[in-house]
């Protein structure tokens, strides 16, 4: 596997999109002080997810974009792309080319992607990490490196050598274990100190449970005697209910029956205002009939008065001295005669009334009428002269009189039959009236009576429905408390004193236990749950603790056998370098004393040719930066990678050195593909391939 091209576009110095395109082997990167050459390097760096702008000999993450020149734009976002082949299929991923690319915008947006596909920084270092590219990039060496190689100290140079040995990734997960192992005790020594917490509440809240017990036990027992008290007094309750349940039907019956008289009074009483009114109407009929006949009565009277004086007239006249009459004129009992033979019912018919109108006439005579000889004689005070009438006159006129007292006589007697009737009408409904009001007042009576009856039966109902009501109420109250299934029990009231004794001894005992927690059982059975859940989360931290642990001791013993054995290959190649750059000298690495509790660093000791064996740091300038590419080309060697960058690590050399460089590239070109950036001609000479970095005009 090796790095087959390196693309840009708008990355420093490269505006435009460029591409180098590498071969196996040595390939040289060439161009004067300032032509941008570095940055195919810092490309490279850049790409492989570093964050550090001193890596990139830059400011800030930003300055990687082209800045812009005269006429030319700074550029809104840059893109390198590193392309390998994977050929021989050594490489992480199952494909023949392996494509990384890492864009940015001037913004701040940035973007990784494995063969076309977007990835987290996190994965893309993982995967360089097994190419041999992550971490500290040993496999590339930038300007300056030698000279910090040559400043480090012996942890610094150890800390090269794990990454190397690709411990970069089992320190971290190392690492990742050991944070996870301080958490995980945490958590345990949480959970323990919740465990005690919960264990401490556990023993007051088991004799809670257990007090609350007892008295749930008494109150058991408690309820149940309660149920049999309830049971027998609901048992003399159900019997009183009965007694009172007859007594409201009997009050419900009394109170129906007078209901019915009062009914049938009301009836009674009503039939009679119906007879009382139609004698009063009979009455009122009979009064207006009396009245009236009354009248015609008085007009009568008024016209046999003036009939009277009519015939007291002629009488008077009769009395004055004249010629007798026939004896065929009759007197005036004469006439009264004759009207009796005509028709004798009117006469007889006014009974009373003739002789009361004789009497008041006699009263107002003034005279006395006698009848003597068949003559009709007046006697007065002043004496009336003798005046003959003649004789067909006088029979005239007594004929006209005894006509009219004949129709008197007849209106007379007409009008007392008229008269009896009302007041036979009258008088027969005077007496129906004055019985049937006699007869109202007693049924008005008897309904009074009835009435007040029937207050007092209602009001005794509603008091007995009343305490009905209170005894259903009483009686639920009874069937609530009995337990289900239980009906009323019998019980003599000796054995219900006892029972209530017994009840009265029972709520001693339980008031002895004093204020219970009724939710002490339930709080007892959560808390042991959650004591159990909390011994169970304890007992998987420590399972897992003891996972870490090992995991811990696992990659521990991974990363001290991974790096022994990377140590020892390093230490085979240094020598066999420095053989190389020190001909007739030999070099070696060796373990630095350490302070307790860290881990040895390394020294690097050489021994030129004549010289005795000593420290880098006591060697000369370019002594130091041999033994510097020295190790560094161990480490290239004990960890192969795809590739190699040096970016004028020679820069130090002088000419023989340089030869010696040149001798070692060549030396291990067939084993690995170096990318040498320089402006050395000897370093040139020795490439397989060239390539130019210039600087044109608009940057």
């Amino acid at each position: 596997m090796f790095l087959r091209s390196i693309r840009l576009r708008g990355f420093k110095s490269f505006p435009d999109p460029a591409e180098v395109r590498l071969e196996p082997g040595v390939a040289v990167v060439v161009g004067p002080n300032g032509s941008g050459k570095s940055n195919v390097a810092d490309a490279i760096v850049w790409a492989a997810g570093s964050l550090s702008p001193s890596e990139l000999r830059a400011e800030k993450p930003e300055d990687v974009l082209f800045s812009g020149a005269e006429g030319r734009p700074a550029a809104q976002h840059c893109e390198v792309e590193l392309l390998f082949d994977n050929g021989d299929g050594t490489g992480p991923l199952p494909y023949a080319e392996i494509s990384i690319v890492r864009r940015l915008q001037r913004g701040g947006e940035g973007q990784y992607l494995v063969n076309g596909a977007a990835v987290r920084r996190t994965d893309l270092v993982e995967l360089l990490a097994d190419l041999g590219l992550g971490g500290a990039m040993h496999s590339i060496i930038g300007q300056g490196r030698v000279e910090q190689i040559l400043a480090s100290k012996p942890a610094e140079r150890r800390a090269l050598v794990e990454e190397a040995a690709g411990l970069g990734g089992f320190k971290r997960r190392r690492h990742r274990a050991e944070l996870k192992l301080a958490r995980v005790r945490t958590q345990v020594e949480r959970a323990r100190d919740l465990e005690d917490e919960v264990r401490k509440r556990l023993r007051p809240l088991a004799l809670q449970a257990s007090a609350a017990s007892r008295a749930e036990k008494l109150g058991s027992e408690i309820d149940v005697l309660r149920g049999r008290v309830a049971a027998a007094e609901l048992d003399r309750l159900e019997q009183r209910a009965d007694e009172v349940e007859e007594r409201r039907a009997d009050a419900a019956a009394d109170r129906r029956r007078r209901d019915e008289r009062l009914e049938g009074l009301l009836t009674e009483r009503r039939r009679v205002e119906e007879e009382l009114g139609d004698a009063a109407e009979r009455h009122e009929r009979a009064t207006a009939t009396l009245y009236r006949l009354r009248t015609a009565a008085e007009r009568l009277e008024l016209r046999r008065e003036r009939a009277e004086e009519t015939a007291g007239s002629l009488r008077a006249d009769a009395a004055r001295p004249r010629v007798p009459p026939p004896k065929e004129f009759p007197t005036y009992e004469g006439v009264l005669a004759a009207a009796r033979a005509w028709d004798p019912e009117p006469v007889d018919a006014v009974g009373d009334v003739v002789p009361r109108l004789e009497r008041a006439r006699d009263e107002e005579r003034d005279a006395l009428v006698v009848l003597v000889g068949g003559r009709l004689w007046h006697a007065s005070e002043r004496a009336a002269e003798p005046e003959p009438w003649p004789e067909v006159g006088r029979l005239e006129r007594l004929a006209g009189v005894a006509e009219r007292l004949a129709d008197l006589l007849a209106g007379a007697g007409e009008a007392a039959k008229r008269l009896e009737a009302p007041l036979q009408a009258r008088a027969d409904a005077h007496t129906p009236s004055a019985e049937l009001g006699e007869q109202l007042r007693r049924l008005g009576a008897q309904e009074a009576e009835l009435r007040r009856e029937a207050s007092e039966a209602t009001q005794r109902l509603t008091a007995i429905e009343i305490e009905g009501a209170r005894l259903e109420d009483e009686r639920s109250a009874l069937r609530a408390q009995l337990p289900d299934g239980e009906g009323p029990e019998a019980l003599a009231d000796a054995d219900l004193d006892q029972l209530r004794a017994t009840i009265e001894r029972l709520e001693r005992r339980r008031e002895a236990l004093g204020q219970v927690n009724p939710f002490a059982a339930q709080e007892h059975a959560r808390e042991s749950e959650r004591l159990a859940e909390l011994t169970a989360q304890r007992e998987d931290l420590e399972r897992s603790l003891a996972e870490l642990e090992t995991l811990r001791a696992d990659l521990a013993e991974t990363v001290e056998q991974r790096f022994a054995e990377t140590y020892a290959s390093v230490e085979r190649h240094f020598a066999e370098v420095a053989s190389t750059l020190f001909p007739g000298g030999r070099g070696r690495l060796v373990a630095a004393e350490s302070e307790e509790g860290e881990e040895p660093g390394i020294e690097v000791e050489l021994q030129p040719a004549g010289k005795r064996i000593t420290r880098l740091s006591l060697l000369s300038g370019g002594e130091k930066a041999l033994g510097a590419i020295s190790f560094l080309f161990a480490l290239f060697l004990a960890r192969p990678c795809p590739f190699y960058l040096l970016d004028e690590v020679e820069a130090a050399l002088d000419d023989a050195n340089i030869g010696r460089f040149v001798e070692l590239l060549r030396r291990f070109a067939d084993r690995a593909q170096f990318v040498v950036v320089t402006h050395q001609k000897r370093t040139i000479e020795a490439a397989d391939i060239l390539y130019g970095v210039t600087m044109a005009a608009d940057g």
